[in-house]
């Protein structure tokens, strides 16, 4: 009796290993990683943005030597809140979507996706010279990448040949972390 409750135990435990080691055919995606990060730092600037306001009002006096006139004090708030605005208009308008797909026991696609709006680049005040490389250079940057991984306890080790990735994975599976830039962590939910 005692046997067989050890030989269906390590039966089950070697099923979970399996289980845990091959994600194929799971997907995992987010609709705009940069969306918490960007709300972050709008936040933060609302917070900062009085002290902006005395900061560029006494860079200014101290430029000039004298008190700064009402008029001039107003022109400077102004300044200073539209160029938070631009921001605000920039974050709006950025998203990278990210997808990471299991194709099999091995083999793995991460797909990035990234666009800015037109109308918030406007909106920011960027150039159209500007606005048309940026658009240039995303519209070329390689949006997918396939390679290969391993599943070692909760970490998922990416490798394109080039480099390796790691990720983590929830214990049940259903979330997939990882830092994208070297600053920007995020969270994937599993989709398939």
């Amino acid at each position: 009796m005692k046997r067989t409750l050890l030989t269906t135990i390590a039966l089950l435990a070697v099923l979970l290993v399996q289980a845990q080691t091959n994600l194929g055919g799971r997907v995992y995606h987010h609709p705009n990683i940069m969306a918490e990060k960007l709300n972050e730092l709008s936040k933060e600037l609302d917070q900062k943005l009085d002290s902006a306001i005395i900061a560029a009002e006494e860079k200014a006096e101290k430029e000039k030597g004298r008190k700064l006139t009402a008029e001039e004090k107003a022109k400077i708030d102004k300044e200073v809140k539209d160029a938070v605005q631009k921001i605000n208009a920039l974050k709006k308008g950025m998203k990278t979507s990210i997808t990471v797909e299991f194709k099999d026991e091995k083999k793995v696609v991460f797909k990035a996706d990234m666009s800015i709006s037109d109308d918030a680049l406007k909106a920011a005040g960027v150039s159209w010279i500007k606005r048309k490389a940026m658009k240039a250079a995303l519209a070329v940057a390689p949006s997918s990448q396939k390679g290969t991984y391993e599943v070692k306890g909760n970490m998922v080790i990416m490798s394109d040949d080039e480099e390796k990735d790691t990720m983590y994975l929830s214990a049940d599976g259903k979330k997939l972390s990882g830092v994208f830039d070297k600053e920007m962590k995020f969270t994937l939910t599993r989709t398939k």
